[in-house]
């Protein structure tokens, strides 16, 4: 007697969840993107919270409404408990983490069961690290998690150190210790100095205002531990080999630099973005000569303090260079910039927006350098537009990007700051003009360092063998041994 053909597997359905903050939700989108162009037979299902959903999609009926998007991936939030959106200063930080575990588990599983009850049983969660309740959420219907890591393999092992023992050294050296220039030793690391570590690690007191990341990375290391899934790391193998290795206890792999395209796809786009239709900075660009740009942006979370926007001000005056400033607005929280009195030619050098097409602007032929917070989406969108930086990071895992940018990939130049935190305005001078009169090695070094990006998610690139076998539902690729062809600290000139 014949035995009957094995029943065929379910079809792929990969079910996406983030924190609503637009730095997690904008990569989860893209990788997901990349999901379906590796397994166009797979279902894609996107989860953010209500109160980034409702911004994503502002003319729904309800504000947790399911919606589908231009590519056809549907949308279905979940609740955190602040629909509204959280802020520490009207909630406290105290409740949030009970509050958003609770409604989150509760609403996600939900999702999860009307999504099977409706022919789509997920097969697959991927998640990102300001969620680490969502594992518990797949393993209790029988579905595997996978987290993708959206900072670089440094700063997951560093913490994955600090939360194994190394606290009270990574503390203490991040705070200054006894000797302000030792450096922490971390397996599988290379020496770190206090600068280049994440800001996390230097939190000793609840009574921090940071301290609820401390607790919410603590809590995603406990779950990491207790679940095990896969990470997926929004990195490239020839820019952090060792660090891709330095966590063995993690099937840890990259699939990065996960970045919108040049032409976005409907399923890539930026869906959280101001148009800003009244200021055509794209056509001022156009007006000038090529590299002599600079672009300044500092992100979408914190603002800048009123003496950081004069000096900043003040220190791109100097150079000389025009530039491109993107500055929230005053309702934001931000600084709100006007016309400098004491600089008639302000106006005709530099031009303010509220907001820009990032990846347009970095490349446009005209913009020579971005002076950046180092956050980890914009540092690998101008290693990938080929744009020398000058990094002034300011907090999370910005100082270690900082790091390799400048030690690493020598693709720019750190700004210091004084005592006040404040990069004072001749430290910027002296920084833009480094970057911008760097010469040709500085630009051989960045063109070499688009050149690995682009084949690390290229077919058969590592990357995208990597996403490849993600995506098919199989093992990811591991990481590459020491010794390839690319040595991550030293990349040629030429």
């Amino acid at each position: 007697m014949e035995t009957p053909p094995a029943p065929p597997s379910p079809q792929q359905h990969f079910l996406f969840v983030t924190s609503p903050m637009q730095g997690h939700i904008n990569p989860a989108r893209r990788l997901a993107a990349r999901v379906m162009a590796a397994n166009p037979d797979a279902l894609v299902t996107f989860s953010t919270a209500v109160s980034g959903h409702r911004r994503m999609f502002p003319s729904l009926a309800r504000p947790d409404d399911e919606a589908v998007d231009a590519a056809g991936v549907l949308h279905v939030p979940f609740s955190d408990g602040f629909d509204d959106g959280f802020s520490s200063a009207t909630h406290g930080t105290g409740t949030y983490r009970a509050r958003a575990r609770a409604a989150g588990r509760e609403t996600l599983s939900a999702a999860v069961s009307r999504l099977a009850a409706r022919g789509r049983p997920v097969t697959r969660v991927v998640y990102t690290f300001l969620v680490p309740w969502v594992p518990g959420v797949a393993r209790a219907h029988g579905v595997p998690a996978a987290l993708f890591w959206i900072q670089p393999a440094a700063v997951f092992a560093v913490y994955y150190c600090y939360f194994h023992g190394h606290d009270a050294a990574l503390a203490a050296c991040a705070n200054g210790g006894a000797d302000p220039g030792a450096a922490a030793f971390l397996p599988g690391l290379p020496p770190l100095r206090a600068d280049a570590l994440p800001s996390a690690v230097s939190i000793t007191s609840p009574e921090h205002r940071h301290y609820l990341l401390l607790d919410l990375l603590r809590d995603l290391f406990l779950s990491l531990d207790e679940h095990k899934p896969s990470v997926l790391v929004n990195t490239f193998d020839a820019l952090e080999p060792d660090e891709l290795r330095a966590v063995p206890q993690f099937e840890v792999a990259a699939v990065g630099p996960v970045v919108q395209d040049d032409a976005p796809s409907p399923s890539s786009a930026d869906l959280l973005h101001r148009q800003d239709a009244d200021v055509p900075y794209m056509e001022w660009l156009d007006t000038k000569p090529a590299r002599s740009v600079v672009y300044v942006s500092f992100g979408s979370v914190l603002s800048m303090s009123r003496r950081q926007e004069e000096e900043m001000r003040r220190g791109l005056e100097a150079t000389g260079w025009p530039y491109l400033w993107v500055v929230r607005t005053a309702a934001d929280g931000g600084a709100s910039l006007e016309p400098d009195p004491d600089s008639s030619s302000a106006g005709a050098r530099g031009l303010v927006v509220e907001w820009c097409d990032q990846v347009r602007v970095l490349s446009h032929p005209a913009v020579g350098c971005f002076v950046t917070h180092c956050g980890w989406n914009s540092a690998l969108e101008s290693v990938t537009r080929g744009v020398p930086m000058v990094a002034v990071p300011q907090w999370t895992d910005q100082p270690t990007v900082a790091w390799l940018v400048e030690a690493r990939m020598g693709a720019g130049a750190r700004a210091r700051v004084d005592g006040e935190g404040v990069v004072e305005r001749g430290e910027l001078q002296r920084c833009v003009e480094a970057v911008m009169g760097g010469g040709e090695a500085i630009r051989a070094r960045c063109d070499r360092w688009t050149e690995l990006a682009s084949e690390a998610v290229a077919p058969g690139g590592t990357s995208e063998r990597n996403l490849r076998a993600f995506a098919s539902g199989g093992a990811v690729w591991t990481a590459p041994e020491s010794g390839g062809d690319e040595p991550a600290g030293d990349v040629p000139a030429s």
